[in-house]
This record gives structure tokens, sequence and C-alpha cells, in this order.
């Protein structure tokens, strides 16, 4: 999967003309959405794809906050609560834990109109639904 993660960024990066780093933050919040899903509450889930190999790992992860900061148990953990597991931890700081990742062909078809065309640079007029269409052919084709 990891190499088809690389030539699907290439392919869209050229398709849409914009750099390959757009496309790869793009896919890291398409999973990351997607990942979230999974959780009845609110969670914070983050994703990284390794630029090199195209591998990725997901994370749920909760900030460290003080009780008066407290807002949501979904996106933040007490720093009394953190320190039982994270001697060093401090304000601020995050705690994560891995979780499994989600198949990467469940987010491709959506990922086009969604998450990348609004994060292209290319002017709106260009941005045609032809070309949205041909992203599509595109990743429908590439798996």
């Amino acid at each position: 999967m990891s190499r088809e993660i690389l030539m699907l960024v290439d392919a869209l990066a050229r398709e849409k003309s914009v750099d390959k780093e757009v496309v790869f933050e793009a896919l890291e919040q398409a999973l990351a959405s997607a990942t979230k899903k999974r959780f009845k509450d609110d969670a914070d889930v983050r994703v990284t794809i390794n630029r090199d190999t195209g591998d990725y790992e997901s994370f749920r992860r909760w900030q460290v906050v003080t009780e008066t900061e407290l807002e949501s148990e979904g996106y933040q953990i007490l720093l009394i609560d953190a320190q039982d597991t994270h001697a060093d931890i401090e304000l601020g700081d995050y705690i994560e834990e891995p979780l499994e990742n989600i198949e990467f062909g469940r987010i491709v078809p959506r990922l086009p109109n969604r998450s990348f065309c609004k994060r292209s640079a290319t002017p709106s007029a260009n941005r045609s639904s032809a070309t949205s269409s041909t992203a599509r052919n595109i990743l429908s084709t590439a798996w």
C-alpha cells in the first residue's frame, strides 16, 4: 500500500498543479477524519505519512491541561492524571496512543472534492468538475 500512496500523491500533485506537501497534508487530514469516526465521543486523531516510504501511522492524542482549563475529556487530560504514566510531562504537551490504521482505500473516493480541492493553490475558476472527475478517475483506477 505504501508505494500506492506515493504514486497517488505524485498523480494528484501533477493533476492539480500543487506541491506534493499539500496532497500529503490533505491525505493525513482525510485519514484522521475517517479514523475519528471509530469513536463515539470526541477524539483528537493525528495521522502522519512518511514522505519517503508512504507508510502511515495513526494516533489518538490528548493535550495536558489544568483542571480549570479542562473543556473536553475527548481532547484533553489533566496534568495530575498524565503524570501517572508520564512523569516528565508538562502543561501543553500531548499524550499519544497508537491506533490501528484504517484501510487507505476507504477514504480515496472522498479525497479530491473534500480535502484536497479546498487547499489547492489553483484559483477556483480554473478548477472544473471535469478536473475533479479526472482526479477521482485517477484514484479509482489506482486502487
